[in-house]
């Protein structure tokens, strides 16, 4: 039987004469050919097989589906918005146990092709009168703990709930003109020790750089914050990169707390504005509580990933912002302005994330992988917001 035109979704596929960004190098012209929801072969003189539809790449980029390593998400809808700009992957850093188990039984079902791929960790690591439960009281009976002895229950307990990492919450408030307790670090140690020995990963939310000399220290993998309070100390650095630790940026989470104009600038953007809903612009544009950051704050965040970046810190893109899928755009945009190159900062939403957080099926274009993919017009290697001129996105 011969169709008029193939049909509008294939599992099969090919796209040809394309720039291939494939999560670390660029191929200036090649053909991808997915098979099975597989990518199946990469380069310049590959030929599709005959009988799937091909897709012409001229003038386009071919890249990862972009992964956000720093998100909140408790509906179905917020990851289906997520996917919709280009986000194939959430990684979540608290939410309500029901609806992680919820989105891990779809993903093993159906494997939930129209909306991100969803990992959580669940509850995080925090004291019971702490960041952030001291803002939401009537969840007080979230699981807590108060010291290293119940340290092992805890963290059983949040794998027994299906937690694929664990967050550790070292706020003491400042931030927001607040006193608040945090873990001592005998108990961050034991509970890094404790992910450690079940082959799990620990990462730390600190918005300031003492906290994070000590949860570096203390053996976390990763920071969920950059600092903003002050310049990140030349010992911080040296520390970071001797302990191979990454760095989830949330520059966007961090400049609106000092402005809407980040939030503005997307509403504006001829790519993304007309697909924004109502609730989404509302929120864009909502200001930030009473809070101790200032512009400079802002420009001191921006120095320090760029530094890290410098010093071999792996910088991944995370938006913790309920615009889901949009505004890792803003994040984007926000690293190359702190003097990532745009390549760099493509590799940090794609495939060194997956590296961070050990997926070894996704962040790159290579065969035998998902075809977790996104197809953009230009050439977002070197201008970055090329990105938001999305051409067709593929989640497997």
């Amino acid at each position: 039987v011969a169709f008029a035109a193939p049909p509008t979704v294939s599992d099969s596929f090919a796209v040809t004469g394309v720039r291939v960004f494939d999560g670390s190098a660029v191929l200036p012209s090649a053909t991808v050919v997915v098979l099975d929801g597989r990518i199946d072969a990469v380069g310049p003189n590959v030929i599709p097989p005959p009988g799937i539809p091909v897709i012409d790449g001229t003038g386009a980029t071919l890249m990862p589906g972009i992964i956000d390593a720093h998100a909140h998400a408790r509906s179905r809808q917020e990851l289906e918005r997520a996917i919709q700009f280009g986000v194939t992957t959430e990684l979540d850093m608290w939410t309500v146990p029901h609806f992680a188990a919820s989105m891990r039984r779809e993903q093993e079902r159906t494997g939930a092709p129209y909306r991100a791929d969803f990992f959580s960790a669940i509850n995080p690591a925090t004291l019971p009168e702490a960041y952030p439960y001291n803002f939401t009281p009537h969840q007080r009976e979230r699981p807590t703990l108060s010291g290293p002895a119940e340290v092992e229950g805890f963290v059983a307990d949040l794998m027994a709930a299906g937690a694929d990492y664990l967050k550790i919450m070292v706020e003491d408030g400042t931030i927001a003109y607040l006193d608040l307790p945090v873990l001592s670090r005998a108990t961050v140690q034991a509970l890094t020790q404790a992910m450690h020995n079940r082959g799990k990963l620990a990462v730390a939310h600190v918005t300031e750089q003492a906290h994070a000399f000590n949860v570096v220290e203390d053996g976390v993998d990763g920071l969920v914050h950059i600092f903003p309070d002050q310049p990140a100390d030349p010992a911080f650095i040296q520390l970071a990169a001797a302990k191979g630790i990454f760095i989830v940026a949330t520059l966007t989470a961090e400049e609106g707390f000092v402005t809407t104009d980040g939030g503005a600038s997307l509403i504006a953007d001829p790519d993304l504005g007309p697909y924004l809903t109502d609730e989404e612009i509302q929120w864009l544009l909502t200001p930030a509580p009473s809070n101790a950051m200032t512009p400079q704050n802002m420009e001191i965040a921006k120095e320090n990933v760029r530094r890290l970046h410098e010093a071999g810190v792996p910088i991944l893109t995370g938006s913790d912002v309920h615009a889901h899928g949009v505004a890792l755009h803003r994040e984007m945009e926000l690293l190359v302005q702190a003097g990532i190159d745009p390549a760099d900062v493509l590799e940090g939403a794609t495939s060194a994330a997956a590296a961070a957080f050990g997926f070894a099926d996704r962040g790159r274009i290579a065969p035998g992988l998902r075809a977790d993919l996104l197809l953009v017009k230009g050439d977002p290697t070197t201008d970055i917001k090329a990105t938001r001129a999305i051409q067709r996105i593929w989640k497997a």
